[in-house]
């Protein structure tokens, strides 16, 4: 009888032991593969590879090549000759290279907002310095995303997303639209290094609500309202100079791929003072990286604007050069189906007249002359995020041997 009941009392506590065992499995089952797919292996990290596929020495514009892979957690500085200089160990959605060695980013890749630490970076501006140590952080009341500028004054300045409040969708004609339960939008703002707010931009403040500029709202992403990924302050120019109070240095220029419009912000009141949509072959069709050439270089006045060509001219994009005043576009690289970015990408004038463009969904980074030949052309295994030449003197050489 007792051998009956102690065999009886063991079956009670092992069948206890298997319902608590299948508790914990089925509470903690989810979090623990999440972490497993989110953790990034060395594998991953180590295979990326590039290759130069085009220099010209006599023809090409000697510097630094900052080349953000995406899938990898790497910044890769390159020389002309392809070969890596220096790395940093992160991922980047936007990285800027500061004269001081330290590198200012925006976390959150395509790979990286799927993957910790990134994932949870990516509502933080952060700055790493020469060796990859965190050197400064802002952590933002939502996603920063696209883009980042690190101003003269020492202030940072950056897009982060936000969510239309119910009050602001009721001012929404669109039963449909109004009907969303999130509609994104985006707010800019201006920090000092200590994170004091100097300057903030609110969309909903300054935009129709019910404009999603050159598409309807229903032939991009309704939920996605304006998809800031351009800002850039502008600098001294020939228009203002001239009298044109729309181009004062420091308005803002920003580029809505949703909107598929690069337009320019009245610093003062925050309302947009010029507008660009394009024209060349039925102008922007998304678009990225809207920027006024700088003084002291060939065009400067003018703006770049890469054109990804999402619909319009689906399979094609295009480099632009606009001349703001007239809207008139003064120069295009088109190379038809052999230069195609279906999102991101970027534009940069050079110091020779040359235009860097960074062609970022085939990894593939490209000068051309203004007479369109290449004559340097890097590619590499990876998505990229918005290559950016440096001359070779932006960062001290002592830097270099740290």
């Amino acid at each position: 009888m007792r051998s009956a009941q102690s065999q009886t009392k063991q079956m009670v506590q092992l069948l206890i032991l298997l319902a608590v065992a299948t508790i914990v499995a089925v509470v903690f089952r989810a979090p623990l593969e999440e972490k497993e797919v989110q953790s990034p292996t060395q594998e991953t990290q180590n295979d990326f590879h590039g290759e130069l596929l085009r220099y010209d020495r006599t023809k090409a514009s000697p510097g630094y090549t900052l080349y953000p892979v995406v899938g990898t957690a790497q910044v890769l500085l390159l020389d002309m000759q392809g070969q890596v200089v220096h790395s940093w160990p992160v991922d980047a959605q936007r990285a800027r290279l500061l004269p001081n060695g330290n590198l200012l980013v925006v976390h959150g890749s395509k790979w990286g907002t799927r993957v910790e630490p990134w994932k949870t970076y990516k509502f933080s501006v952060r700055e790493y310095d020469w060796e990859g140590s965190l050197f400064w952080h802002y952590d933002a009341p939502g996603r920063v995303h696209h883009d980042v500028i690190r101003l003269s004054n020492g202030n940072t300045l950056f897009p982060y997303r936000t969510v239309l409040s119910d009050d602001v969708k009721a001012k929404i004609v669109s039963k449909r639209r109004r009907r969303l339960k999130d509609i994104r939008s985006d707010s800019i703002i201006e920090i000092t290094p200590s994170g004091e707010i100097m300057w903030q931009w609110d969309a909903e403040d300054h935009l129709d609500l019910n404009s999603c500029g050159k598409p309807s709202c229903n032939e991009e992403n309704p939920a996605d309202w304006t998809h800031v990924n351009t800002i850039s302050p502008l600098p001294q120019n020939r228009h203002f100079d001239g009298g044109d109070e729309r181009f004062r240095p420091g308005n803002l220029l920003i580029l809505l791929r949703n909107w598929w419009t690069a337009m320019i912000l009245d610093r003062q009141t925050g309302q947009p003072v010029w507008e660009y949509t394009g024209d060349y072959k039925g102008g922007l069709s998304g678009g990225h990286e809207a920027r006024m050439i700088e003084p002291g270089l060939p065009g400067a006045g003018n703006i770049l604007i890469f054109d990804n060509g999402r619909k319009i001219h689906q399979g094609e994009s295009y480099a632009l050069e606009v001349n703001p005043q007239t809207n008139h576009t003064v120069w295009v690289y088109d190379d038809g189906k052999n230069f195609f970015s279906n999102s991101a990408g970027s534009l940069q004038r050079l110091p020779n007249g040359n235009t860097l463009i960074s062609e970022d969904l085939s990894g593939r980074v490209f000068e051309v002359t203004p007479d369109k030949e290449i004559v340097w052309e890097y590619k590499g295994s990876h998505r990229i995020a918005r290559a950016k030449r440096y001359a070779l003197d932006h960062v001290s050489q002592a830097v270099f041997k740290r």
